[in-house]
């Protein structure tokens, strides 16, 4: 078994016929072939997630002091709702395209809405109350200022990724090729 990690991840840049974790070759060196800019970088190692857990667990069992649910997360994502709603309240009567409306917008909300976003994503692994019930209400009130309702499906999919990490076609997270193609240059990036 080799572990391709050592060289990049990555045995190939063409991606395999059927995409899996782990790759056992019987040989010394993994093949060099020129990366497609076109594609993906398909890597063939493990999924580290779950191997680097279990090895800090073992290596530090007063970790788990540190997991659940942050009671603090209810009062800082309180205090964002309120932020967005009293900026939106302050502006209600100036113009969209005024300098202190696109001022607001871009330092004001493209913050806390980023903010919310995280938010959104550490209740939905139920971290802001003990209860499943309030954690799903509690991202739904965090959603408001964003305008988006995407608090209540989030966790589904967010949950897929979780067990499917890496897995073409399954993790929701890993791009799609029509994203490679629409991203991959300075255009699309920066409207990314």
């Amino acid at each position: 078994m080799i572990d391709f990690s050592l060289y990049g991840g990555a045995e190939t840049a063409l991606p395999p016929q059927r995409r899996t974790r782990t790759v056992d070759l019987n040989v010394l060196e993994p093949v060099r072939i020129p990366l497609d800019p076109n594609d993906f970088l398909w890597l063939m190692t493990e999924e580290p997630h779950r191997s680097r857990r279990t090895a800090i667990m073992k290596a530090h069992p007063e970790v788990t002091k540190l997991m659940g649910h942050e009671p603090l997360t209810k009062y800082i994502v309180g205090f964002v709702v309120a932020l967005q709603l009293t900026t939106a309240w302050f502006l209600r009567h100036s113009h969209p395209l005024s300098l202190p409306f696109v001022l607001a917008a871009y330092t004001i909300g493209g913050t806390a809405n980023h903010n919310l976003f995280l938010a959104i994503h550490e209740i939905t692994h139920n971290l802001a109350f003990k209860g499943i019930a309030a954690n799903k209400w509690f991202a739904i009130f965090a959603n408001l200022p964003i305008g988006i309702p995407y608090a209540s499906t989030f966790k589904k999919y967010h949950i897929d990724h979780h067990k499917q990490l890496g897995e073409d076609g399954v993790d929701t997270d890993l791009p799609t090729a029509l994203e490679l193609a629409l991203l991959q240059n300075v255009a699309g990036k920066a409207f990314f």
